[in-house]
């Protein structure tokens, strides 16, 4: 079996460590031939690691998608502001298309994607990894096999490493909302994905409470100068410090992020001029560091979700109560437990307990997982399947923009009414009003 070829737009952490990562690791499954990026160093990086003919190393995705198409497959890792554009040039050029988290920074953009990918026939998956990680599919298998019973309602809580916040969502990209959207979309598109899917119904209503407490300039130590190597008086004891973060022996994810060369020397450079070295109180960031979402499903399911930065461990857990028992899991020790109810007061009762392939890569092994879903709809012309799950997907980025609609108007909303807000005719494939 060849493996199916493919172009990259965009080149940067996601593009090169894991779309790219699996074409390295799999070359007998997918191949790029061709790549966009504006960064000369990351496109020409790219371009040597896959062997891509210079005449097929471009700048920009325009001057990409003004060529004749290169291959049948795009695969999308550009910024979220650039995915609406970019998406809807390669549909016009003929690319099925795989694109990166969130789909898009509006709801008006998610729905303009969809849309042209209904309209044109093209193929489009959204990068949900975690819907694919063995844990997810468990979870999702165990509900719809009536594990529980009836499902009732489900409670999620993402903790965010307090490093991994200020590395992406204080200094880095996804810092201001007016630039990317707000911290419900661009890390929690994931959990409103995977409510939207287990609970396995529209959105009927939702409300949201969330602020900036900490990350802000009046909280910043006395003394402090705007970068971390200007001589701050707290370098010792701050958690943040960038030189801590950033100059240690751990080159890896984040730090491969400040520089493409993970020299000392470059990652200096980096923290001297760069975005990371700034201090962690003085960035003008403007995304909330805790949220909660409670919604109601169609069905009647309600979800209870809340993310906090500022967490000493990175994890996921979902409880999930049904009619007949409970079902409780922790995704980063791949662990899940059912308990189903007896009869009789205080009466011991039996649990499962299931343990889940632990598997590597980016999203515990979702990422592969899910660029594979996409290869094996592609190769055996699967349009059912990607249907599906983008239905499911646009539900998930309408219940995250509806909930930061909900949090800053202190009001519980509608989806029929937020949706009809954004002119989704009543025949919409997508989102029905």
């Amino acid at each position: 079996m060849a493996a199916i070829e493919a172009v990259l737009v965009g080149a940067g952490q996601r593009g090169i460590k894991a779309i790219g990562a699996f074409a390295k690791s799999f070359p007998d499954e997918l191949k790029f031939v061709a790549v966009a990026e504006a960064n000369k160093g990351r496109r020409e990086y790219f371009a040597e690691e896959h062997r891509i003919s210079p005449d097929n190393c471009f700048e920009s995705y325009e001057e990409l998608f003004s060529r004749p198409q290169i291959a049948p497959l795009c695969f999308n890792t550009t910024m979220d502001k650039d995915h609406l554009p970019s998406a809807l040039l390669a549909f016009d050029k003929g690319y099925h298309l795989f694109l990166e988290k969130p789909m898009a920074d509006t709801p008006e953009g998610c729905l303009k994607i969809a849309g042209a990918a209904q309209e044109k026939k093209r193929m489009l998956q959204i990068c949900h990894g975690m819907r694919y990680t063995p844990f997810y599919k468990k979870v999702k298998a165990l509900l719809s096999d009536g594990a529980i019973g009836k499902l009732v309602s489900l409670s999620m809580y993402e903790n965010i490493h307090y490093w991994h916040f200020g590395h992406s969502f204080v200094r880095g990209n996804w810092g201001r909302v007016e630039q990317c959207g707000p911290l419900i979309l661009t890390k929690c598109c994931h959990d409103m994905d995977l409510a939207s899917w287990l609970a396995g119904s529209e959105v009927r209503k939702v409300s949201s409470f969330g602020s900036l407490n900490y990350f802000r300039e009046e909280n910043a130590p006395a003394g402090s100068p705007e970068r971390c190597l200007a001589g701050c008086p707290v370098e010792k004891t701050c958690p943040f410090y960038a030189p801590a973060q950033y100059l240690g022996d751990w080159t890896d994810w984040p730090v491969s992020v400040i520089s493409l060369d993970t020299g000392i020397e470059a990652r200096r450079k980096a923290i001297e001029e760069g975005p990371y070295g700034r201090c962690i109180f003085k960035c003008g960031n403007s995304a909330v560091d805790n949220q909660t979402v409670n919604a109601e499903f169609e069905n009647n399911v309600t979800l209870n979700f809340a993310v906090y930065a500022n967490t000493r461990d990175g994890f996921r857990t979902i409880r999930a109560i049904g009619t007949e028992g409970e079902l409780n899991g922790h995704l980063e020790k791949s662990e899940i437990s059912v308990t189903r109810f007896g009869p009789g007061i205080y009466t011991e009762l039996q649990t499962q307990t299931y343990k889940t392939e632990e598997v590597g890569g980016g999203h515990m092994g979702g990422d592969t997982k899910a660029i594979r879903n996409f290869l094996r709809c592609y190769r055996e012309n699967d349009y059912e399947n990607i249907e599906r799950s983008l239905k499911i997907a646009v539900e998930g980025h309408l219940l995250s923009f509806c909930a930061e609609q909900a949090r800053l108007n202190g009001q519980v909303i509608e989806m029929k009414q937020y949706k009809r807000k954004f002119l989704i005719v009543q025949s919409s494939k997508w989102a029905k009003a």
